[in-house]
């Protein structure tokens, strides 16, 4: 059998923009199922990028200035609306150019950290959700053993919420990496065959009861916050408000009260 050629840096970065078609998107994804290196590249160019529009979109949004509105109102208006355009062009191609540099800065913030963990809760999903025989590591006939099992490795008491009342039962559950630490997946499947993955670690420091984030990427959205003192990101092929009713589910589930945020416990 051929090994296929590994992807060039090209095909990579074209990848991460979403700018290739579905075939050759799949080998890509073949490639990194198979290549922890070039998996785990790809997933910091992606934390990288989104930390970086975290920090410079909202400066691109704010509102012009008064004095610039009016100095340009008085002289040349198109030309210099058509400068203010280009000149925040060439801040996004400068914070590009200066990635190596930002990086670890970013990435070491809260926002990306938080990216970060949400972006290999999807590399997760994607990997195990399309398994037929294999999506987890224990199933949920075996559910009391899987909870000791990850309780155990993690270093915290942790069971699987159930999700019932939004249409999912359980499939079971694996541990997997998080940077330096174990991470856990609970996977859920409802009648039509959808697949919703749990993705979840502990929090360093305890975490914001009050921080939600999604991430998009194609046709996967995720949901990061945290819950009694876990960092957590719920995945899936459903839209942002789908995934905020999925996550209140578990709080009505484990007695959580919906409307503050606060968690009862796993």
């Amino acid at each position: 059998m051929t090994t296929p050629p590994r992807p060039t840096e090209a095909e990579l970065n074209a990848y991460l923009d979403g700018e290739l078609g579905p075939e050759a998107q799949a080998q890509v994804e073949r490639h990194l199922s198979g290549d922890a290196e070039d998996a785990r590249r790809v997933a910091d160019h992606r934390a990288i990028g989104e930390a970086l529009h975290a920090l410079y979109d909202p400066i691109l949004q704010e509102p012009v200035p008064e004095r610039l509105v009016a100095a340009t109102e008085r002289r040349r208006s198109t030309a210099a609306a058509w400068t203010m355009r280009i000149a925040a062009a060439l801040v996004l191609l400068a914070a590009g150019a200066t990635g190596g540099w930002l990086a670890r800065q970013n990435v070491s913030t809260e926002a990306g950290r938080q990216i970060a963990f949400t972006r290999q809760a999807i590399d997760a999903h994607r990997l195990y959700s399309v398994e037929v025989r294999h999506p987890v590591e224990v199933a949920a006939d075996d559910e009391a053993h899987m909870s000791a099992w990850l309780t155990r490795r993690l270093g915290k008491a942790i069971a699987p919420p159930p999700l019932g009342g939004a249409g999912f039962k359980l499939v079971g559950g694996r541990l997997l990496p998080s940077e330096s630490k174990p991470a856990a997946q609970f996977m859920y499947e409802n009648a039509g065959g959808q697949r919703l993955t749990l993705f979840f670690t502990v929090a360093t420091g305890g975490g914001d009861a009050a921080a939600y984030r999604y991430v998009r990427d194609g046709g996967t959205q995720s949901l990061f916050w945290y819950i009694d003192g876990f960092a957590c990101a719920l995945t899936g092929e459903f839209e942002q408000k789908e995934l905020m009713a999925f996550a209140r589910e578990i709080y009505r589930a484990r007695g959580g009260d919906t409307s503050s945020g606060v968690y009862s416990g796993w």
